[in-house]
Formats: C-alpha cells, sequence, structure tokens
C-alpha cells in the first residue's frame, strides 16, 4: 500500500455525539438497521392527524387546486380573444412567469412571443391547435411594464391576428439584485437563458443575453440547487427536510418542476440526495448520489425507479476500490454521475481522488480511471488507469465529469471527456500537485482500447476551488465554463461563467455572480408541456424514509422543552421536525399502548459540529399503529417533553 505520497489536508479528530451528556441507557437502535417505509400519496391521507401541531398541503397538492381553478375559468367561457384573463405568478413561487387564458370559436394555433429589450433576447414559443388556451408566459423582465405578443395562425402557420398583453411585475427580491454582471459579450450567447442555482444563490434564476434577470424561483433550495430534465421540467432539492449524516445534512426530498413553478411530484430519499441528480436516458429513471451512512458519506450512486421511487440498484464506492484512500469520513466526495445506455456503465467524478472513473452498472467493475497515474500507483487499481499520452495538465478535486456525446474527431475508438478541473486540494494533499494557481475546463480523449488518454482541449479561468461545472453546446459549437466558487473574488463577484468557441478556444461572452453557485446549464422553454392542465394523480409522493421502529420502553425522564427550539409540522403523514443540525439525536412516539423510536445518533459519530445550521427531519408516521402518541425528543443530551401529539387513526 503506497501512503508515502499522501497526507491529509486536516488532522482527523474524534468527534461527539450531537446531543451532548449521557446517552439514553438500554434499547439503541443504529441508523443503517432501522426500518424503511414507502411513503405513497393517497394511501395515508387523514391517517394521521394533530390538535397540537399544525398541517400543511404537499405543493403538488396545492398546485392542482390553483390549475383546476384555472381551468374552471377557462371553461367557462368567460374570457376570449377579445378579453383574455392574465393570471400573474400562477403557482405562487415564479413571479416572472404567467398565464394567458382565453377560448376561441374555432380551433387556432397560437404563436407567443415575450418580448425581449431586443431582439436577441425576445423568448418564441408555439403551440398545438385547440378551442381552449392556456398561454404559458415565461421570461418577463422585473419591475418592468413588459410586452407578450399572442398570435392566432392558421393551418399555413400564418398570422390572421395578433395582439399585445402588457404585464406589469414587481421588483425583484432583495437577495437576487444585481446578482448577474456582464463581462463581455461579443456574440449571441448559445443560450437564450442560463440557469443559476446552489450554494449561496437563495433562489434559483435564470438570466438571458444580456444578463438581465428573466426567471427565479421564491423557494429556497438546497445546497446543489435544481437539475434540468430532458423534457425541459427540473429536479429542484429542497432544504425542507434533510437527514443527519457523519457530516453535513443532505435533503431527504426533491420535486419535479416546472419553469412556471408546478411540482408534479416529490421524492423521497432515505438516505438523502447531494451533488446529482440526471436522467438515465430521457423520460427515464433517475440516477443521484446519496451515502452510505455507514461512517462515510457522499459515497453511493443510486438509480431510483421514477414511477415508484424505489431504489432498485446502488454502488458503494467501497465496492470497486480498495481501502488505501478510505480514511477520512468524506474519503471519495462524489459529485457526478451519468449513464452511457451503449455499454451499460457510469462515469463517476470521485473529487477527493482527483479522478475521473468508468464503470459498469451492472458487474460493478472499474473499466478505466482517468488521473494522473501517480495517485494509484502501487494500489490494486494501477492497472486501470489511463496511459496517458503527451503533456496534459492534470486535474485536480474535480467537478462535472462528463462525455461529450459526439463523435468530435470522427475515431469511433475515442471517446471525449469534458471536467471542471476546480484545480485545487485541501482534501487530500498529494506531492506531485503542480501548485497552478486557476482552474481549467480540460477535455480528454480517451481510447478505450489502447488505454490511452491524451489532452485535447483546455480552456483557462480564474481559480474556482469548489462547486463548478462545463456544458458543451453542439449547435453552435461552444463550450461553457461555470465557475461557482472564486477564490479570492474578483472585484467581490463570486462566481464566473465564460462561454467559449470551441474550436478556436476564443473567449465570447462573460458573466459574473455576486453568489457562490453550484452549477449553471442553459435551457429552452418546453412551451407545449407548460401549456397542458396539470394531472398529479394520486401516486404524487415516491420514495423511502426512515421510519420509526417498534420500542418496548415508554417511561422516560423528561421536562419541558423550549417551544422555540423544535418547529412542527404535519404534511399528510409525514412530520416534519425543525431544529439544529443534530441537535435531536432520538425521537420517541410515547403511545398509550404502542411506543415507537427513532435513533439517529449513530449519524453523529464523528461529525463535526454544524450546530448553527438549521433543518428538519422528515418522519414517516404511516407505520404507527393506531394510537394517540405523546412526542418526546433527546435533546442536547436530556429527554423533553415537546408538548405536542399526534393521533394514528385507524384506517
Amino acid at each position: 500500500m503506497r501512503q508515502k505520497r499522501l497526507f491529509l489536508g486536516a488532522v482527523l479528530v474524534l468527534l461527539c455525539v450531537a446531543s451532548c451528556g449521557k446517552e439514553e441507557s438500554g434499547e439503541r437502535v443504529s441508523q443503517k438497521d432501522t426500518q424503511t417505509t414507502n411513503v405513497i400519496s393517497g394511501s395515508a391521507v387523514d391517517a394521521v392527524t394533530s390538535k397540537t401541531i399544525k398541517t400543511k398541503k404537499y405543493l403538488p397538492v396545492s398546485c392542482q387546486e390553483k390549475d383546476e381553478m384555472y381551468e374552471k375559468q377557462l371553461q367557462s367561457g368567460d374570457y376570449t380573444w377579445e378579453k383574455p384573463l392574465v393570471v400573474q405568478n400562477p403557482y405562487g413561487n415564479s413571479p416572472l412567469t404567467a398565464y394567458i387564458l382565453f377560448r376561441t370559436s374555432k380551433p387556432r394555433k397560437v404563436r407567443v412571443t415575450v418580448k425581449g429589450k431586443d431582439k436577441d433576447t425576445d423568448l418564441n414559443g408555439s403551440l398545438e391547435k385547440t378551442k381552449e388556451h392556456r398561454i404559458p408566459v415565461v421570461g418577463l423582465y422585473p419591475d418592468y411594464k413588459n410586452e407578450v405578443e399572442i398570435s392566432c395562425l392558421d393551418d399555413k402557420d400564418k398570422v390572421t391576428e395578433s395582439q399585445i398583453i402588457s404585464i406589469q411585475t414587481d421588483k425583484l427580491p432583495e437577495a437576487l439584485k444585481d446578482a448577474v454582471k456582464v463581462e463581455k459579450y461579443s456574440k449571441k450567447t448559445a443560450y437564450g437563458l442560463t440557469v443559476i442555482s446552489g450554494q449561496t444563490t437563495k433562489y434559483p434564476f435564470a438570466y438571458d443575453q444580456k444578463g438581465e434577470i428573466r426567471w427565479f424561483i421564491t423557494m429556497t433550495t438546497g445546497s446543489y440547487g435544481v437539475f434540468p430534465l430532458s423534457d425541459q421540467r427540473l429536479i429542484f432539492q429542497t432544504n425542507e427536510a434533510l437527514t443527519p449524516t457523519e457530516e453535513k445534512p443532505h435533503t431527504t426530498q426533491m420535486y419535479e418542476m416546472d419553469y412556471l413553478g408546478r411540482a408534479y411530484r416529490l421524492y423521497y430519499v432515505k438516505n438523502g440526495i447531494h451533488h446529482e441528480v440526471i436522467e438515465k436516458e430521457p423520460g427515464g429513471n433517475l440516477f443521484l448520489l446519496s451515502s452510505s451512512i455507514d461512517g462515510h458519506t457522499e459515497d453511493v450512486v443510486q438509480e431510483m425507479d421514477r414511477q415508484t421511487g424505489e431504489i432498485i440498484q446502488s454502488l458503494d464506492m467501497r465496492e470497486i476500490f480498495d481501502d488505501t484512500y478510505e480514511d477520512m469520513v468524506d474519503w471519495v466526495h462524489l459529485n457526478t454521475v451519468s449513464y452511457n445506455k451503449e455499454d451499460d456503465t457510469v462515469l463517476l467524478s470521485p473529487r477527493n481522488i482527483h479522478s475521473a472513473v468508468k464503470v459498469g452498472w451492472k458487474d460493478k467493475k472499474i473499466k478505466w480511471i482517468l488521473t494522473n497515474p501517480e495517485m494509484f500507483e502501487g494500489t490494486k487499481q494501477e492497472n486501470m488507469v489511463l496511459k496517458p499520452q503527451g503533456d496534459i495538465t492534470w486535474h485536480f478535486q474535480q467537478h462535472s465529469v462528463y462525455e461529450i456525446p459526439y463523435n468530435l474527431d470522427g475515431d469511433s475508438d475515442t471517446r471525449h471527456i469534458m471536467l471542471y478541473d476546480n484545480h485545487w486540494q485541501t482534501k487530500r494533499k498529494v506531492d506531485f500537485f503542480d501548485g497552478k494557481e486557476q482552474s481549467f475546463v480540460s477535455v480528454y480523449v480517451v481510447d478505450e482500447k489502447k488505454m490511452t488518454v491524451r489532452q485535447d482541449k483546455l480552456f483557462p479561468g480564474v481559480r474556482s476551488i469548489i462547486t463548478s461545472n462545463c456544458a458543451y453546446d453542439k449547435k453552435q459549437d461552444r463550450m461553457f465554463s461555470f465557475g461557482g466558487y472564486l477564490h479570492p473574488r474578483i472585484n467581490g463577484q463570486k462566481g464566473m461563467i465564460y462561454e467559449f468557441d470551441y474550436s478556436s478556444g476564443e473567449l465570447l461572452n462573460q458573466y459574473s455572480t455576486k453568489y457562490y453557485f453550484y452549477r449553471g446549464y442553459g435551457i429552452e422553454i418546453n412551451w407545449k408541456d407548460l401549456a397542458q392542465p396539470l394531472k398529479i394523480g394520486d401516486g404524487y409522493v415516491k420514495g423511502t424514509l426512515q421510519a420509526p421502529v417498534e420500542s418496548k420502553e415508554s417511561e422516560v425522564p423528561k421536562e419541558k422543552m423550549d417551544e422555540k427550539k423544535v418547529g412542527f409540522t404535519l404534511i399528510e403523514s409525514v412530520l416534519y421536525m425543525k431544529t439544529s443540525d443534530h441537535a435531536i439525536s432520538k425521537i420517541r412516539f410515547v403511545g398509550q399502548t404502542h411506543h415507537y423510536l427513532m435513533d439517529y445518533s449513530s449519524a453523529g459519530k464523528g461529525m463535526k459540529s454544524k450546530r448553527n445550521q438549521k433543518y428538519a427531519i422528515a418522519v414517516p408516521l404511516s407505520g404507527l399503529q393506531p394510537d394517540t402518541y405523546e412526542i418526546v425528543v433527546y435533546y442536547d443530551g436530556k429527554w423533553c417533553d415537546t408538548g405536542k401529539e399526534i393521533v394514528r387513526n385507524q384506517e
């Protein structure tokens, strides 16, 4: 085992359990061994009630209710081409959107143009022929009297009549003022709208060619923001519910949404989600990054059945690597996964071992490793490292490792791999680091038959030490570099976006942000999808959560808890408990004849204190036996009576 070249960036110390003080005596239930339960909407509605806890509806339900109201208004016949109904921010969380509703006597196709401040910033869409028109509007300017042109088309797509609808919008929230700055603009960008989200960017937003914000969501995301889907919807990671882990808590829930702010479904993931959610193939299952929560974090890839929320396959990094680098909690720090249907492989980015790795999804065998060969000298994986050809600027703590899905060089044996090279080494220092103080987008050419790699492109940028991503646009032959975490800041700006001509390497456009961000990407609006009524059905909640287990102990010492320390919300049969990170290590549900325990204490072992971070635990209650339960928590080393009570009703 080769250790001489490796040393940790920080000393590992033993860390205390979040519940400072004496541990509860008696039975212990580890997190990894606890039950899971499906939380499918409809099966447990009204099964849990409470007189002491406020209740709330799931977001898909509230969106459905609003949508049904708009459909009734449309069906009423009160709104016509001459007198349309304009609804701004129709779902309450996307202020720069609207609906225009009206009926026509005959089926008509409609074209919509959200007018920009110049032709380059117009947003255009076409809708299918119908009598009942639900015209989506996306891309309004804030604090502006917007003009939206709608035109009726005949069967030859010639305009028969048109009109301008004026929509006055409110100011941006303070958090988004001056969020984007144009540093250079020389040529129309490949993206009409560019989305920025995650890190300290409070609200996900999109800016246009001229750096003006034209879309945002007023819901705050988790650290990793939003992720695009093939149908131009998005996955929205929330910070509404998080699971305790050995380090920072990770969100356990995500919404499938569209850019109007409509939520179609909610997914729960028991061990949490972090850096990536991506489709296996268009419209197919979801790949996501999770954690083992077994002494380690951010080390697992999972495939989720999109229809059920079931995790159908997982890959723990300990299954493919030896223990050379298994020397800290966050030893691999997975930040990217993508799938290749052609050979049934996943491409992974284990940041903390400075590598890109291709792995068979079914056989779980490494196909190749892209890294400086010195990284794996003396390990069992040494022979899987690609052999370098020519000079290469090697990557360190990289993000955003993806295959460019095009044959760019005419050679069927090669694959082009792009990544964002942060070129930083805080977590795992190595003595072959070159010390360059800048970041790059690197494009490698991998010959899988010869097991070789050469560097094809290197797009330079300012130093961005964490987060960040890259993206290639085939249509315009552009490479985007999204530097999400500048160190040091540049004129106070924390993020930098470059758009290069891929072939020549010329820098065409450049934007900066005042917030750190996780990722950026370009979008197109799916106007036809947005024009359809929302139908969530019964299965709008999918997935699994850690569930309480039956307990023999009912009597525990307890004192009255300050109500300000823990917030409670009940959504259908899921209890949300808002508190400080790891302040609660156990929860008891004490009934008249039944008793249950939730135990999170194992997740706090070896964890650095994050007590200044607010988060919420989501607890599914549908598995409890019918009874009336007091809620008691182990908070800061002592049992406390919350004063809250839930009733599990007989279904």
